[in-house]
C-alpha cells in the first residue's frame, strides 16, 4: 500500500468547482482549514492542563452559498466519495434543546443523552452555533454547504475539526476582525460548543484552537489554565522525520467515546461542585475531589458516576500528563531532543496502562521495531493511529515498510493555519 497522496491541487479549488456544479452558482464564500497533529496533552484540555499541537499540510476547504427555503444541504467529498445530506434550522434547534439538562422531582440534574449527529449533522450545526453567538445573522434561511477534505478522516489528524473551522471561517468571512487573534480565539470557541452540541465525538479544543492560530514552523502550546496560546519550536526537521501511521478503515470507538465524555462530565461535576472553571487551579484537588466524590456516592449512590479508584487514576493521569506536556514544551525550547522522546514514551505508557485507551498501542510497538525513536497514539480512543518520530536517514525505509505491512503512512509535513480562500 502507497503512503497517502498528497493531492496536485488545492482542496479550496476543488471545494469551489464541486460547490458550482452542484448549485449552479459560484459559491459565496471558501475557506479551507489544516490537519493537526498532537504532540502530548491532548485528553487533559478539559482538566485546565497543557496541549502541544502542530499543522499538517493536508486541508479541508469548504464553500458556502445561501438557501431561502430554510434548507442546510451539506455534501462532503472524501476518500473518494461524496455524500449530500440535508437539515433545517428548525431541526437543529430541536437538536440543541435535547442537549440542555433537566431536573428531576428531588432537583437533581439529569444529564441527557450523549448527541449522535454525524459528520453533516455536524457541519450543519456550526450555522446554528454562528447565528446564535451572533456571528451570523438571524435571516439567514439555509444554506448549501460544500465540503472537500484531503485528511484521512481514521488517522487521528483531526479531519472533523478541520472541517469545523472552515465551515465557520467560509460563513463569517466577510468579518472585518477575521484575522485577529481574539475574533480566531472566539470562533475556536464557538467551533467547539457546535460539537458539544451536535457531534458524536466530543471535541478536542486544541485542534480548532491550533487551526486557526497555529503557525507552520512551530506547534503550538495550549494551556488551558489561563487559555493562553504560545509557540514552541517545530520537533520535525532535518534530522528528524514524522509519520501517522493508522490502520486504514475506521474502527468502532463508540465504547472509547463512551469512556471519554464519563471523564470529561466526572470534571465538568467536579469543577461545578467547587465554583471553578479548572481543576487544575484548585488547591489539593486530587484529594478534595476524591472526597466529593465519595459523599456523592453515600447520598445519591455510585450510579453514573466513576469509581473511587477510577477517579484517583483518571486525576493522577491529568496531574501527570500535564507536567509531562509542560516538560515537552521545554524540551522543545530549550532544544533537547533526547528528553522528548522519554516523556512521550511515559505519556503512551500511561495513555493505555492507566487511562485505558489502548488501541493504538500495537502500531506503536510495530512502529518502533521499524526503526521509529519515538511513538504516541495520534489521537487516544479515536483513531487506531500513532505518530512516529523516524531519523530522517531511516525515514523512507520507515515509510515503505509500514506502507507494505497495509498501513497508511501519512507525512506530518508542516502545514499553514487556516485562512479565507
Amino acid at each position: 500500500m502507497p503512503m497517502w497522496h498528497h493531492p496536485d491541487s488545492p482542496a479550496a479549488d476543488r471545494a469551489r468547482e464541486l460547490h458550482t456544479r452542484l448549485t449552479g452558482a459560484q459559491p459565496q464564500a471558501v475557506a479551507s482549514a489544516p490537519a493537526t497533529w498532537n504532540v502530548i496533552g491532548e485528553h487533559v484540555d478539559y482538566y485546565g492542563g497543557v496541549t502541544v499541537i502542530g499543522l499538517v499540510d493536508l486541508r479541508a476547504a469548504v464553500a458556502v452559498s445561501p438557501r431561502t427555503d430554510d434548507v442546510i444541504r451539506v455534501t462532503i467529498a472524501e476518500n473518494n466519495e461524496e455524500t449530500t445530506e440535508d437539515s433545517s434550522l428548525e431541526a437543529l434547534a430541536a437538536l440543541a434543546a435535547a442537549q440542555q439538562p433537566t431536573t428531576d422531582s428531588e432537583g437533581r440534574t439529569i444529564v441527557p443523552p450523549a448527541p449522535t449527529g454525524n459528520t453533516h449533522t455536524r457541519v450543519a450545526g456550526m450555522v446554528w452555533m454562528l447565528i446564535n453567538r451572533q456571528l451570523l445573522s438571524r435571516e439567514t434561511s439555509g444554506m448549501d454547504i460544500t465540503v472537500v477534505s484531503d485528511i484521512p478522516p481514521h488517522a487521528g489528524l483531526g479531519a472533523r475539526s478541520a472541517m469545523d473551522v472552515a465551515t465557520a471561517l467560509a460563513l463569517i468571512s466577510d468579518h472585518e476582525e477575521l484575522a485577529d487573534a481574539p475574533m480566531r480565539a472566539r470562533i475556536a470557541d464557538v467551533c467547539a460548543q457546535a460539537v458539544t452540541l451536535f457531534s458524536e465525538v466530543p471535541p478536542l479544543r486544541a485542534r480548532h484552537t491550533a487551526a486557526l492560530r497555529g503557525a507552520a514552523e512551530t506547534v503550538s502550546v495550549i494551556d488551558y489554565a489561563d487559555n493562553s496560546v504560545t509557540q514552541a519550536p517545530h520537533p520535525l526537521g532535518k534530522e528528524m522525520s514524522g509519520f501517522v501511521v493508522s490502520v486504514p478503515a475506521a474502527g468502532d470507538i463508540a465504547a472509547s467515546v463512551a469512556h471519554i465524555r464519563a471523564r470529561q462530565r466526572f470534571v465538568h461535576d467536579a469543577c461545578h461542585a467547587f465554583g471553578t472553571d479548572s481543576l487544575r487551579l484548585l488547591p489539593d484537588a486530587a484529594p478534595r475531589v476524591v472526597d466529593w466524590l465519595t459523599a456523592v456516592h453515600e447520598i445519591d449512590g455510585p450510579e453514573g458516576q466513576p469509581t473511587l479508584p477510577d477517579a484517583r487514576n483518571w486525576l493522577a493521569f491529568f496531574d501527570d500528563e500535564t507536567t509531562r506536556a509542560q516538560g515537552v514544551a521545554r524540551s522543545l525550547r530549550s532544544r533537547r531532543g533526547t528528553e522528548l522522546f522519554s516523556v512521550l514514551g511515559s505519556s503512551q505508557t500511561e495513555l493505555a496502562a492507566i487511562y485505558g485507551l489502548e488501541n493504538a498501542q500495537q502500531i506503536a510497538e510495530l512502529s518502533a521495531l521499524r526503526g521509529a525513536v519515538g511513538t504516541r497514539a495520534a489521537s487516544a480512543g479515536i483513531a487506531n493511529a500513532v505518530v512516529a518520530y523516524v531519523p530522517a536517514v531511516k525515514a523512507d525505509l520507515f515509510a515503505d515498510d509500514l506502507s507494505e505491512a497495509g498501513l497508511d503512512v501519512i507525512a506530518l509535513r508542516p502545514g499553514e493555519p487556516a485562512r479565507p480562500e
